[in-house]
């Protein structure tokens, strides 16, 4: 079965600042490491100053997010 990693529950509430005039998608299979400026969450999109992550796609991913 899952097993919870941490109890914490963190609440996000992040508007869009800003979205992107040409949309770049951004994939973790050609890009391992993705870095850059959180511009705001549209329902399954995390908008990047360096692109548009769909974040669902990869739900099975182990990733780190740093703030």
């Amino acid at each position: 079965g899952a097993k919870t990693l941490n109890n914490e529950t963190l609440e996000i509430n992040y508007p869009v600042v800003e979205y992107p005039s040409k949309i770049s998608s951004l994939n973790f299979d050609k890009t391992p490491l993705i870095s850059g400026l959180l511009k705001g969450i549209k329902g399954q999109y995390l908008i990047l100053d360096v692109g548009v992550l769909n974040i669902r796609k990869f739900g099975s991913y182990n990733i780190t997010l740093t703030y």
